[in-house]
């Protein structure tokens, strides 16, 4: 089992042309999942500036709490809302809202901004569960995950990508945090992809991607995305270039880190390493996209 440095060439296959009688549900229906009243941002940027759209997915719901909805929809003209229940301005779970998620939407992210309570826990472990498509645990919904039974991961019947940094890394495995900042990030992010049966996006300066079999690097990316909301920025670029290439899901998954790596790049250099933020970087994804396709 080895590693290699994913390049341009590699993920251009993820954004074929399309065909002239195509329609948006080809393209894939996807919900980011997320949001709370001291986080609202938090799903706002995995959507802002149709971040997940402009990555190339056909439709795109955002799940939030429902007294929420309005700060989302004067940003996202194109995306639909999907409110959800509420308590004290969180994600409440109840089956029959999330059953209707099952039904419709070929991946789902979700964790963004969501808070680290019970019911986040609730709702992963649900559609843990119960859901069969491309599930992204980021953010919240790992802080849920590390409190599972590992099994609850390995019998699902969901396609399953974690996106942790090195402290929710550390929170998964149990493995030390400086060991995890120093370590090979290969190794780390194969390691926990084969122990869960799942793909795992370890970010950081480097990125490691790997199933366990097999791993890719993304070396894209600046010091100026180290602020918060990047991770959220990610989610919403992976749910969109997964939602379109199901059948090489691993590829997709380092297509996304590196599209969202260069956004970063392009933001940095258009508003400097201290003063970008978060929505510099998803409103660089479009420029970011031009020359990918073949």
């Amino acid at each position: 089992m080895g590693s290699r440095l994913i390049t341009k060439d590699d993920i251009r296959c993820c954004f074929p042309e399309r065909d002239r009688d195509a329609n948006k549900g080809d393209f894939g229906y996807i919900a980011l999942v997320g949001g709370s009243l001291p986080y609202s941002g938090a799903i706002r940027l995995a959507a802002m500036a149709n971040c997940a759209m402009r990555a190339g997915a056909g439709v795109v719901s955002i799940a939030l709490p429902k007294s929420l909805g309005y700060l989302v929809a004067e940003d996202i003209l194109e995306a639909t809302v999907y409110p959800l229940p509420e308590e004290d301005g969180y994600i409440k779970f109840r089956k029959e809202e999330f059953s209707g998620l099952l039904r419709r939407y070929r991946v789902i992210a979700v964790g963004m901004g969501m808070g680290n309570t019970d019911e986040t826990f609730k709702c992963v472990e649900y559609l843990l569960k119960n859901y069969e498509g491309i599930l992204i645990i980021d953010a919240d919904g790992l802080n849920a995950l590390s409190r599972m039974d590992k099994d609850t991961v390995r019998k699902s019947k969901a396609k399953i990508v974690l996106t942790p940094h090195a402290g929710e890394y550390s929170r998964l495995s149990g493995i030390d945090l400086e060991k995890v900042r120093t370590g090979d990030r290969a190794k780390l992010a194969a390691d926990l992809a084969k122990e869960l049966g799942c793909i795992v996006l370890l970010k950081g300066s480097v990125t490691a991607v790997s199933n366990g079999k097999e791993t890719y690097l993304v070396d894209r990316g600046c010091p100026g995305m180290a602020t918060a909301g990047s991770g959220d920025v990610l989610s919403g670029i992976l749910a969109a270039v997964m939602s379109c290439n199901a059948d090489k899901l691993l590829l997709a998954a380092a297509a996304g880190a590196y599209i969202n790596g260069a956004a970063g790049e392009l933001a940095e250099k258009e508003n400097g390493q201290i003063s970008m933020i978060a929505s510099d970087t998803a409103k660089a994804v479009k420029e970011a996209l031009a020359g990918f396709r073949t």
